[in-house]
């Protein structure tokens, strides 16, 4: 399947720190060509029991593919595709937006059906289409300021982080998963200025501390609800109206290593930004801790984005400077 053909041969790896989120929007864009569209058919088919009047392409990455529905019946629906060897399948997306419902606290898509897609080596989750419009695009059309959006970040991570991680979900690699994995394949030069964060990231690991973690929340993998405006509900709690998506590096770590991921996948990351999204975020943080993180997450995206994959290496490279300036962060011990 051309969507999840591995990008550096071999076994199909895992997506990069800032995979390419969003290709198109809408409809009449992008429309899928190939193997795919054998595989979105099916999926279709039997997960929905209608077959796809028009595909949209979504974004496609070593691992997943999702693509846009309309099926023959009228009704809008996402399906994402996963490659069989992929460590968070179909079953397990399912089974983490069901846990995401039960609990109340953040808006995600509904699920219409998941399982394998016959005949073919990949699995498929077939949900309802929360829309078309991310937080992203509503800052860069000027319907929402930067800081609202970064506002909305901060409010879905507190509200996610509240959650308990389910059980029978895989959850992505942790912390000394991530640092091993990234020895291997940063450049020795930029690995070592990484030790006063480590140092800084191994004195700060608590059990009593560990969170939930989307993983990879950024402004793209919000999707914007109906109604914009934050309404206070019960106890006081903002009452969220956006949909959050991707859950594939959902993990357990410190508040601070998915707060890190969204400074940095978000340019947020002069002193100002930082200081106001963690004060958004509403529980304790440890900025120093937050600050290490940040490090950690600049180096990685650009490790596995820019340098191995050769993606946004103009964006990566001015992420890792502003991560690794003296001024920007306070990780020396």
């Amino acid at each position: 399947m051309d969507a999840l053909v591995p990008r550096h041969g071999g076994r199909a790896c895992l997506p990069a720190a800032d995979a390419p989120h969003v290709a198109a929007r809408g409809w009449g864009r992008c429309t899928v060509t190939g193997s795919t569209v054998l595989a979105v058919e099916r999926a279709c088919t039997e997960l929905a029991g209608s077959a796809p009047a028009e595909t949209v392409r979504v974004r496609s990455g070593p691992k997943t593919a999702v693509y846009r529905v309309r099926l023959a019946d009228g009704r809008p629906v996402v399906v994402k595709l996963f490659a069989v060897d992929a460590a968070h399948g179909a079953v397990d997306e399912a089974r983490l937006l069901a846990a995401v419902t039960a609990a109340g606290r953040v808006r995600v898509p509904a699920v219409i059906g998941y399982g394998p897609v016959p005949g073919l080596t990949v699995s498929a989750l077939v949900t309802t289409d929360a829309g078309t419009s991310t937080l992203g695009d509503a800052v860069r059309a000027g319907q929402m300021p930067r800081p609202a959006a970064l506002l909305r970040l901060a409010l879905l991570m507190a509200a996610f982080h509240s959650l308990k991680a389910p059980a029978r979900v895989p959850l992505a690699p942790g912390i000394g998963q991530q640092v091993s994995a990234l020895a291997a394949h940063c450049p020795k030069q930029v690995f070592v200025r990484l030790a006063p964060a480590l140092e800084v990231i191994a004195a700060g690991a608590r059990l009593e501390r560990l969170v939930w973690c989307h993983g990879d929340l950024h402004l793209e993998n919000v999707i914007c609800g109906g109604d914009r405006r934050l309404t206070v509900g019960e106890h006081g709690r903002p009452r969220l109206p956006d949909y959050l998506v991707d859950f594939e590096a959902a993990t357990v770590e410190v508040p601070e290593y998915d707060l890190a991921q969204t400074l940095v996948t978000c340019d947020a990351l002069e002193p100002s930004d930082r200081l106001f999204v963690a004060a958004a975020y509403g529980r304790p943080v440890d900025t120093r801790l937050l600050d290490a993180y940040v490090v950690f997450q600049a180096v990685r995206g650009w490790t596995y984005a820019a340098h191995r994959e050769g993606r946004d290496r103009d964006a990566w490279a001015a992420r890792l400077h502003l991560a690794l300036s003296p001024q920007s962060g306070r990780t020396d011990p």
